[in-house]
């Protein structure tokens, strides 16, 4: 009975510092091309993302055989012509930022830069965008940003016979609520 109040303490204490390991299993990744022949659209649900909050860090690993089409046809393309999903099957990113998130209220945190390394297609490169992080009412914390991504600078080859089809550089939106 006399380590009960320690045993209070530490439970207490991991309740806190659990708080600064945020993680989502669920975070969703769209992109869009846009070209005057066809708009190309595809989303993932299924992105794990962890959020350090202590040293202001965030990675994503993305499955790229978990994003949807509007067709079925495209998506083949998608993962068997263009990032070679069996050779490559994930993107992956991971950054640092330079604000200091406080749990303790909701607040919109606009503007967050964020400065990382992303690896995709088998090529790293440096990748820096600004986010929008949300702490919401019920504590949970929504990690918002939209970057544009160029196929050529990650070796990605188009056809020329789809060219015109595909626009060289791709809008990528991430969307994540973590717990």
């Amino acid at each position: 009975m006399k380590h009960f109040p320690s045993l209070i303490l530490l439970l207490a204490f991991n309740v806190i510092f659990a708080q600064d390991k945020l993680i989502t299993r669920t975070a969703k990744a769209s992109f869009f091309s846009e070209t005057p022949v066809e708009n190309i659209y595809a989303e993932n649900n299924q992105v794990a993302s962890i959020l350090l909050l202590p040293k202001k860090t965030v990675a994503f690993n993305v499955l790229l055989k978990s994003f949807k089409f509007e067709k079925a046809l495209m998506e083949e393309h998608f993962n068997e012509k263009y990032v070679d999903s069996e050779k490559y099957p994930a993107a992956k990113f991971k950054g640092t930022f330079n604000e200091d998130i406080d749990l303790t209220k909701a607040k919109t945190y606009a503007n967050v830069e964020i400065k990382g390394q992303m690896i995709f297609h088998g090529v790293t490169k440096p990748l820096n965008t600004i986010a929008e992080i949300i702490v919401n009412e019920d504590k949970t914390v929504t990690l918002k940003s939209k970057f544009p991504i160029n196929l050529e600078a990650y070796n990605i080859e188009v056809p020329a016979l789809v060219k015109d089809k595909i626009a060289p550089e791709i809008e990528v939106i991430i969307d994540a609520t973590y717990k």
